[in-house]
């Protein structure tokens, strides 16, 4: 029996520091994996496809700050799993009791955990209500939630937020080291996805800026002159936009910005880029397209714009603002368009086309 037990437990001793080699090579794959990704959405994504393929769970979502002047931390819209209609409702106070103890905590803590912690610890009412609060809210997700920060330059920039294992296990001590560790990785990852969507991203309308499509468009004409792929340009802006700042405002009408903003990112699929060209006209990067195809994105951004309705939230005219837009639309021809500007200028002839022919449709320049 002694010799059956000396040989188990170097044996269990040995698998032990494999597992753990095993996943500090994953979480060196991972890292480079992260910090290589500096798009912030397909970086969430990754973030959540991780930690449910590691912990082997059914749910997952992560608070984040939406933006640079907000105080709370807010669901992000990109989850898995879980039943919400409307993740901007799920909100954390980013001074909240819950953000202190998670930031101060040395190990992960379970939702069920931390409403142990609030009913042994004493707080003042203001305190007990900011946990209450934040507690009702998690639970709204799943009872049994296992709540993971994300720590960057010594601060919460998220939380990650996991449903239980599929298996209805407890998480094992080693699986909730591997997630913090993803965590301090997935945290310096998000921050440097900020800082670059700061750099190349219009806050407003959460469209990409002008130098960045120029950049972008150069770099796919280059690519189609060598490849032969083709690329297209679709220009687009609001009809009689002037008509909404005029009669309503101009905060009404960087609502409307926003919100044919919102359709026109939600159109771009692939590598196709949404950009804000200047004041209310608009630009999509379409690699890989041809005309065709460009018709037929643009025809559908058209024809969802026609269909929007946005809420008036003012006390002045119609309160449901309906909105068109005109698109014009063109081909990168290698024969033609030495410069951006070639194909810029024939799209753009094409959107003149569109709006003096009637607006509210898309037209193509060849």
């Amino acid at each position: 029996m002694q010799e059956h037990s000396a040989l188990t437990q170097p044996d269990t001793f040995i698998e032990h520091y494999e597992r753990k080699i095993h996943s500090q090579k994953q979480l060196i794959e991972l890292s480079k994996a992260l910090n290589s990704n500096l798009d912030l959405r397909s970086l969430i994504d990754s973030i959540l496809n991780i930690s449910i393929a590691q912990s082997r769970c059914l749910q997952a979502g992560i608070y984040l700050v939406p933006e640079i002047d907000h105080h709370g931390l807010v669901l992000d819209e990109n989850f898995v799993g879980f039943e919400v209609a409307d993740p901007s409702a799920f909100a954390i106070p980013y001074k909240s009791d819950i953000v202190k103890l998670l930031s101060e905590y040395p190990t992960l803590l379970t939702l069920s955990e931390i409403k142990n912690i609030a009913a042994a610890t004493e707080h003042s009412s203001l305190a007990q209500v900011s946990y209450t609060a934040a507690i009702t809210q998690f639970s709204k997700l799943n009872a049994e939630l296992l709540l993971v920060p994300l720590k960057a330059k010594g601060r919460i920039n998220g939380i990650l937020v996991m449903g239980p294992k599929s298996d209805g296990e407890t998480y094992l001590a080693e699986e909730k080291a591997f997630l913090s560790d993803l965590a301090s990785l997935a945290a310096i990852a998000v921050e440097n996805a900020r800082l670059y969507e700061l750099a190349t991203v219009d806050m407003m309308t959460k469209l990409k800026i002008h130098h960045f499509f120029q950049t972008r468009l150069r770099e796919e004409i280059e690519n189609s002159r060598d490849t032969g792929e083709p690329v297209c340009l679709l220009l687009t802006d609001i009809d009689h936009f002037k008509k909404f700042n005029d009669t309503y405002g101009h905060q009404i009408g960087d609502l409307v910005l926003k919100e044919v903003a919102k359709v026109l990112i939600n159109t771009a699929k692939g590598k196709d880029v949404a950009a804000r060209y200047g004041g209310e006209e608009f630009a999509l990067i379409a690699p890989a397209r041809n005309i065709e195809s460009a018709r037929a994105i643009a025809e559908k951004y058209r024809e969802k714009i026609e269909k929007l309705s946005v809420k008036n939230p003012s006390n002045k005219g119609e309160k449901t603002l309906k909105v068109t837009v005109s698109v014009g639309v063109a081909m990168f021809n290698p024969e033609t368009d030495s410069e951006n500007k070639h194909l810029i200028e024939r799209a753009d002839q094409a959107l003149y086309a569109a709006k003096h022919g009637g607006r509210n449709r898309v037209e193509v320049k060849a």
